[in-house]
């Protein structure tokens, strides 16, 4: 699916089939049902198409931001699979290279992260919550 030229040609594919492909790429959390048609559903018609047309873009719209991203003063926590096949680690890198109030982690897992790598996940994501940000330089003026 990525080395796909065009997007339109998966318009003729039925979404229910791409996304339970891209699905297979959980490598290690079982969906329960319910939460397997969420995923289903929430891109029939257009909009798993649409999703690859927005990430598509990540190139031309980080080269964007570039200039921007250092002013960004909140900090930012970047999560990423280190092993993602549909946004790669350098999207996260290239952040985290411009944003000065930033910390980021690469967790072993592919895109769906927060799934395979849940444990994991949450645990940097409350931590950032507890008071984590500071240790990236962030100082609260309150």
């Amino acid at each position: 699916m990525g080395r796909a030229r065009d997007v339109e040609e998966f318009k003729k594919v039925d979404p229910r089939q791409l996304v339970a492909g891209v699905l297979t790429a959980m490598e290690r959390y079982g969906l329960p049902p319910a939460v397997r048609e969420d995923y289903l559903s929430a891109y029939e018609g257009d909009r798993f198409v649409e999703s690859m047309r927005f990430i598509r873009a990540y190139p031309r719209d980080l080269a964007l931001l570039r200039d921007l991203l250092p002013q960004v003063e909140t900090p930012v926590q970047i999560i990423a699979g280190g092993n993602d096949s549909a946004v790669p680690r350098t999207n996260a890198e290239f952040l985290h290279e411009r944003i000065q109030n930033s910390k980021l982690d690469l967790i072993d897992a592919g895109h769906f992260v927060w799934e395979d790598a849940a444990d994991e996940y949450s645990s940097l994501v409350a931590s950032w919550w507890n008071g984590g940000f500071r240790a990236v330089g962030y100082a609260d003026t309150r």
